[in-house]
């Protein structure tokens, strides 16, 4: 099974299902903006004020919670329906800069670790264009927006979503990969 990772939907698969994030943080964010607001207003070393620390807390490690829960039931049926996943290795780092607290609330660190404990987890290159490489063709695009959502060929004239499109891309690597094969572009 080929995964590609992506900020609209949670991950693409490259047998056409996409997975929807749980976005648990964004979910508890206004309650939490409440409590913090709450919290700031109390009187610093009152009993008040550690009552709605804890609170405050108790959100936070309750949004962990559903995040764990939601990541180890996807995980335990991408381990159970797949003997083999291939991803991206990924620049967490740089994503973060760029996209802020929805890539914290993504947490795919946290699901890639899970997934490689509980199955075989190959990474391919991230400087290899699954984004930009036509799964049809080969054709490789030398610019592709973010905001294009469907990947166009301008060779096959095939239209297809632009994350299978990537999925299948990082199917086809990992597999050719795995068989001892280098990866190289389609002419």
């Amino acid at each position: 099974m080929g995964i590609d990772f992506g900020l609209k939907t949670f991950l693409a698969l490259s047998d056409e299902n996409q997975i929807e994030s749980p976005l648990c943080h964004l979910k508890n964010l206004k309650e939490q903006k409440m409590l913090a607001k709450k919290l700031s207003s109390k009187v610093k070393g009152s009993r008040n004020r550690k009552k709605a620390k804890s609170k405050l807390a108790k959100l936070h490690i309750k949004t962990a919670n559903q995040r764990k829960d939601y990541f180890h039931k996807l995980t335990n049926k991408l381990a159970w329906d797949y003997d083999v996943v291939y991803i991206e290795d990924l620049n967490l780092k740089a994503m973060q800069k760029l996209w802020g607290r929805k890539i914290s609330d993504l947490a795919y660190a946290e699901f890639i670790n899970l997934l490689e404990y509980k199955t075989k987890v190959v990474k391919i290159d991230r400087f290899f264009p699954s984004s930009k490489t036509c799964s049809f063709c080969g054709n490789v695009k030398e610019k592709l927006d973010l905001s294009e959502r469907t990947y166009h060929c301008s060779l096959c004239k095939e239209n297809i979503d632009r994350d299978l499109n990537a999925s299948i891309n990082i199917l086809r690597v990992g597999t050719s990969t795995l068989a001892g094969e280098t990866v190289r572009a389609i002419s």
